[in-house]
């Protein structure tokens, strides 16, 4: 079963797809949410190379998990 926080975080993701950098006002998901997803092969981080910013993304299974959340 997908929390509704969890739903949230992953349409997060969907609609901005990869994300380095992005402002509290936009409301993004927690650091510990991010975790979990990352932990449950959900989201994905990319380094650019040293002293650049992390890239974060869906992976296929997340993008997956939410299409099946939200049908």
């Amino acid at each position: 079963m997908t929390t509704k926080a969890r739903i949230a975080a992953l349409q997060w993701f969907h609609d901005r797809g990869e994300v380095g950098w992005f402002k509290l006002s936009e409301n993004p998901p927690s650091r510990e949410m991010m975790g979990k997803m990352i932990r449950d092969g959900q989201l994905q981080q990319r380094s650019q190379g040293d002293f650049k910013v992390m890239l974060s993304s869906l992976t296929d299974k997340g993008r997956q998990d939410l299409h099946e959340a939200t049908r």
